[in-house]
């Protein structure tokens, strides 16, 4: 027999597929206690008697802005999702499952929020411009889109489709362990498009067996002036820029984080 290391190579690793029940608790264990946005959509809703907020995944913005006299609606696609931000509270804000591309309602609202790069998920151009013309339509004339977009840095578009690797541990729910969360990303530029790869590990410290997921997200790529230009298209005239939660000015050269507020025309 030839002992050579092609006969006796490390096996590859082998994620299953993840569940949207899964992604579910997994989404919760490392959102749930992510508070930096709070304050940034608290300050810009202060006002707000009615509020909806697209892809509100598990409610951990839209539960933050309840408050008296104001309607807070969030709206999701997973029903899982929606599941555990019922489960949450007691008085929980209103919840429905929703496409962000097919919105209906017979009522409008003050302030319109898409956070944490949900926008970027649709991806197909055409997509988007759907949600965004219904998201002007189902503003008040006086009110304002909060908008939180990803835009790909100087660094991963230098990588030309090489992947840029990170990771982070959290604690396991309801049982001593950890889940260990790697996130793997790269750019097209040709397609504009960012793909990213998100592996969770769990590791239990008891005799529980060891569980592997991973799944693949593709999201649209686009540069902050392609961003402006599609809403401008979509009705929003008028646009200011932030760069991170406590409203910095946007820098083209450093931020990945675009936030927008953008008031219909």
């Amino acid at each position: 027999m030839n002992d050579t290391f092609t006969d006796h190579k490390e096996p590859d690793e082998i994620f299953l597929p993840l569940s949207a029940l899964r992604y579910a608790e997994f989404y919760s264990m490392e959102m749930d206690s992510f508070t930096e946005d709070i304050q940034f959509y608290k300050t810009h809703c202060r006002d707000a008697s009615s509020i909806l907020e697209l892809g509100c995944g598990t409610g951990r913005i839209s539960r933050a802005l309840v408050k008296p006299g104001c309607r807070v609606t969030g709206i999701d696609l997973s029903l899982d999702m929606l599941k555990q931000a019922r489960e949450h509270s007691l008085d929980p804000p209103s919840y429905i499952c929703m496409d962000m591309s097919a919105m209906v309602f017979r009522d409008n609202f003050d302030h319109i929020l898409i956070p944490y790069n949900t926008l970027n998920l649709l991806k197909d151009i055409s997509l988007i411009t759907k949600c965004l013309q219904q998201t002007h339509h189902h503003l008040k004339s006086s009110g304002s889109l909060l908008l939180q977009l990803h835009i790909p840095d100087g660094e991963i578009i230098k990588l030309d489709g090489q992947k840029r690797f990170q990771f982070q541990m959290l604690p396991l729910k309801h049982r001593p362990g950890k889940l260990i969360k790697e996130t793997l990303r790269s750019y097209n530029s040709a397609t504009q498009e960012l793909r990213l790869e998100e592996r969770y590990r769990v590791r239990p410290t008891n005799d529980t067996a060891r569980e592997d997921y991973s799944h693949t997200f593709h999201l649209a790529g686009f540069s902050v002036s392609q961003w402006l230009t599609i809403l401008r298209q979509c009705g929003f005239q008028s646009c200011a820029l932030f760069g991170d939660f406590k409203s910095r000015p946007f820098n083209s050269d450093n931020d990945s984080t675009l936030l927008i507020q953008a008031f219909p025309s």
